[in-house]
């Protein structure tokens, strides 16, 4: 069985990301009731930034947050539990968002093979 790969690239994938436990209702008002309905573009460049830099140095358990002041809008990012197999390394993390009242909490899997880029789900052989 293959799992899909998803290369994290910016905020097209956030927004799927923070958003998936609702899309299966799908219409215009797919994100509602979602935190991140009200990101900014500059709120999804801070997650995007954070959660690279999460993925990248932060420790199991030592979250790192991100906050725009403009927008009033923040989040957390946590790394949960790493673990490295061969030349794969997965991370599975937290991701916390905050705007207009709304707050959301999501898990996810990430992993890369080597130094390359993190991707959602595990890599294909």
């Amino acid at each position: 069985m293959q799992t899909r790969r998803h290369s994290f690239r910016g905020p097209s994938l956030l927004l799927l990301l923070l958003s998936a436990p609702v899309a299966l209702g799908a219409s215009l008002g797919w994100m509602q009731g979602q935190a991140a309905q009200f990101f900014t573009d500059e709120d999804w460049t801070l997650l995007g930034s954070t959660l690279t830099a999460a993925l990248d140095e932060a420790g199991d358990n030592e979250p790192r947050e991100w906050k725009n002041d403009k927008s009033r809008a923040h989040g957390r990012i946590t790394p949960l539990a790493s673990n490295t197999r061969d030349d794969v390394t997965c991370r599975r993390v937290r991701i916390e968002s905050f705007a207009a009242g709304i707050e959301n909490s999501y898990r996810y899997l990430f992993c890369r093979r080597g130094d390359g880029e993190w991707a959602l789900g595990l890599p294909r052989d």
